[in-house]
């Protein structure tokens, strides 16, 4: 990739030469390594596809999805791959093509007006949002810049006269609004301008990249890099978007360290380029992001900004982890910096990615809270428990502080909705976020926390909600109690939430448990809803449910409530089970709410006309007219199901019994399981690291330090 960006500004002044003297010898894929040689075959295939199929640059008509849409992504990836075959190969039919195909865009570029299928977005010329053009750009300038200079005086004055510089000043000049943003926009067409800048030797349109359109630096790249990222290099948009941006993160930052070295980007803010690309592996499970805030769930680690984000990564630090992560994905660029990356994983110098939990602080000064990721195995595939105690995430953040979700081997267990959207389906209204993400998708109801009054957080103001962040009060990240512990006041009116997550190892239990533990602390008398969002097939319960056969009533009118069918309801005398399965595993949930709660069992899709929704089922925990109300849960993953054998193994929950007390500030947990082992569990109010507690135990003491203390009562001694 470094090669590719520095020529970006050299070739603004090199002369035209010959072919001959402008390209290398020509080379066959067999000359590469495996992977980059695939990576060859793959682009030759759709370049050669675009070759045969003629030069189709369509007046731009269609929203996401449509033919004119799709015709011009076609097209963008076709001139940057075509460049980069060229650079390889020599052949000049994939110079003459994609010269061809910016010449045809020279002739309809300039004609544009405003997108006629814009929406709410800042429209673009060639797509119905600006974004989408900043992409084209990007791409675009990348595989212009590789036959550049061996194009006549003509063409080229052409092409940078009628395509690049006047997409470059749309997106600068004459789209304020996007640039001058710090939001993954602003980041693509920041991008856009500056590589644009580089490639035409234009440093104003750079300096407008860098700093802003007045170069006061308090908007532009730099600037996005200051308040988009925390200090651990966490995307304030979460995971999905993280993936999204750091495609134009990384290309531009390459280009800045080959034609401005003296910035030392990578360096920049402790490393928070480099940081951003580690922080973007890890906040995945199974090589898919985690679904918080709006995403797809269906995005993973392959992916276009991931390859880029890989190679680049690897080339500018030679960590040999990096590799590992390109062996998964299969993929590569084809840069100098994919084909480099593919010779030294082609030589064995791969090393396995050190997934291990992690506190992702939030926030550009870290202080908005954390996203924290519990693992008990380096496996990417292994149990892992997300404690969502962030800021909101801007204008894509949902409405759930405090929320938490479960990975193991068989996917996501308890789960998040993420966004209700069918991208780039043009039948679903173009494919842009549909009604039901702000009526269903981001509501509180929506997501594993509390939710007060039948209220989404913020009142479903994702602007007061940015104003207030989450107290991350502590965690730990290793031993066989692993936990965090967050806080938030401001989401309800007088009501303030704490919650602690534990994810704990026990002797004999294939899996880990997690504990919960939610208090809801307020003044007046408050209706209270705990819900839980799961994956799998409900099993048994031992609460009697009042089940809606009949019909199927729908849980409320507003806030996301109005999309959810009742199943049923029901109540129980102290601890309560649900039990389901999934893949080949069973999932016990235990409950110990406040006296008087109800159960309610319900799945979304109501008053859903288009058919836009999932159906999935939740679990909510209700208790009315309470001031305070502390919900204790626990999450038992168990036994083992295989279909090909006709076998199951311990389809019956291991926790037998549950109890809860608080007292002088603690609250203890005590679980007892069949085989009459005991496990007290202990989290105490003050969260201070060197704060030493101690509670009463079936006539022991348990005595420890900090947040957080365990007794295994079948053994002696205490751990923490």
């Amino acid at each position: 990739m470094t090669r590719t960006i520095a020529l970006l500004l050299a070739a603004a002044t090199l002369p035209v030469l010959p072919v001959s003297a402008q390209t290398p010898p020509g080379a066959s894929a067999q000359a590469f390594a495996p992977l980059f040689a695939t990576e060859i075959e793959r682009a030759k295939a759709g370049v050669e596809a675009s070759i045969k199929a003629g030069i189709n640059v369509p007046v731009p008509k269609d929203p996401g999805g449509g033919f004119t849409h799709e015709q011009h992504k076609r097209n963008y990836r076709t001139i940057f791959e075509g460049g980069q075959l060229f650079r390889l190969t020599g052949d000049v039919r994939y110079r003459e093509h994609v010269r061809d195909l910016l010449l045809a865009y020279a002739d309809l570029y300039p004609t544009l007006g405003p997108h006629p299928a814009a929406s709410n977005q800042v429209p673009g010329r060639l797509f119905w949002q600006s974004l989408n053009d900043s992409v084209f750009l990007v791409n675009a300038v990348q595989g212009y810049a590789e036959i550049r200079a061996s194009l006549s005086a003509a063409d080229r004055q052409r092409i940078d006269d009628r395509v690049i510089r006047p997409m470059a000043r749309f997106l600068s000049d004459g789209s304020p609004e996007v640039i001058n943003r710090i939001h993954n926009h602003a980041t693509w067409a920041a991008a856009g301008v500056g590589l644009s800048g580089y490639l035409l030797g234009d440093r104003d349109l750079v300096d407008k990249a860098l700093l802003g359109l007045d170069k006061s630096g308090k908007a532009g790249f730099l600037r996005q890099l200051d308040l988009l990222f925390s200090p651990d290099g966490y995307y304030a948009e979460g995971p999905y978007y993280q993936r999204y941006a750091l495609q134009p993160f990384v290309v531009f930052a390459a280009a800045i360290a080959a034609n401005d070295p003296e910035r030392k980007i990578f360096a920049y803010r402790d490393g928070v380029v480099l940081k951003a690309i580690r922080t973007a592996i890890d906040v995945t499970h199974d090589g898919y992001f985690l679904p918080i805030n709006d995403a797809m769930p269906d995005k993973s680690l392959r992916t276009e900004e991931l390859y880029h984000a890989v190679a680049i990564a690897y080339g500018a630090t030679k960590d040999p982890t990096f590799l590992s992560i390109a062996e998964g994905q299969g993929r590569t660029v084809l840069t100098p910096a994919g084909q480099a990356m593919a010779a030294e994983l082609a030589a064995g110098k791969a090393k396995p990615w050190p997934f291990g939990s992690r506190l992702l602080s939030d926030g550009p000064d870290g202080k908005g809270g954390a996203l924290v990721l519990l693992r008990t195995k380096a496996d990417p595939t292994g149990p892992l428990l997300v404690a969502k105690n962030t800021v909101q995430g801007m204008g894509h953040g949902h409405f759930d502080r405090l929320g938490w979700l479960y990975y193991d081997e068989t996917g996501a267990v308890v789960t998040d909705y993420g966004a209700a959207r069918f991208l780039n389906v043009e039948a679903k209204r173009g494919g842009r976020y549909l009604p039901e993400n702000d009526s269903w998708a981001s509501a509180t109801i929506a997501h594993n926390t509390l939710v007060v009054d039948e209220q989404s957080h913020f009142a479903g103001d994702w602007k007061a909600g940015e104003k207030v962040p989450t107290r991350q009060l502590a965690a730990a990240l290793e031993g066989p109690t692993r936990y965090a512990i967050g806080a938030i006041g401001g989401a309800y009116p007088q009501v303030e939430i704490r919650r602690a997550l534990l994810l704990v190892e026990v002797d004999g239990l294939a899996n880990p448990l997690t504990l919960d533990i939610l208090r809801g602390a307020g003044s007046g008398r408050h209706r209270y809803d705990l819900p839980l969002h799961f994956s799998g097939h409900v099993i048994d319960s031992d609460i009697a449910f009042d089940r809606k056969l009949a019909e199927r009533p729908v849980l409320g009118k507003a806030n996301g409530y109005q999309h959810l069918w009742v199943d049923g309801e029901g109540s129980k005398a102290g601890k309560a089970r649900l039990t389901w399965m999934q893949g080949s595993r069973f999932y016990s949930y235990h409950m110990l709410p406040p006296a008087g709660a109800r159960y309610i069992i319900a799945e979304s899709g109501a008053n859903d006309p288009e058919f836009n929704l999932r159906r999935e089922p939740a679990l909510i925990q209700r208790v009315d007219g309470a001031a305070d109300a502390t919900f204790v849960s626990l999450l038992e993953p168990h036994g083992a199901y295989d279909p090909s054998a006709e076998t199951v193994v311990a389809s019956s929950a291991r926790v037998a019994a549950m109890a809860h007390r608080r007292e002088k500030g603690i609250d203890l947990v005590l679980i007892t399981l069949v085989d009459g082992r005991r496990i007290a569990l202990a989290v105490a109010e003050d969260v201070g690291a060197d704060a030493k507690h101690s509670i009463a135990v079936e006539g022991r003491t348990l005595a420890w330090t900090g947040p957080v203390g365990r007794l295994d009562l079948a053994k002696t001694g205490a751990k923490k």
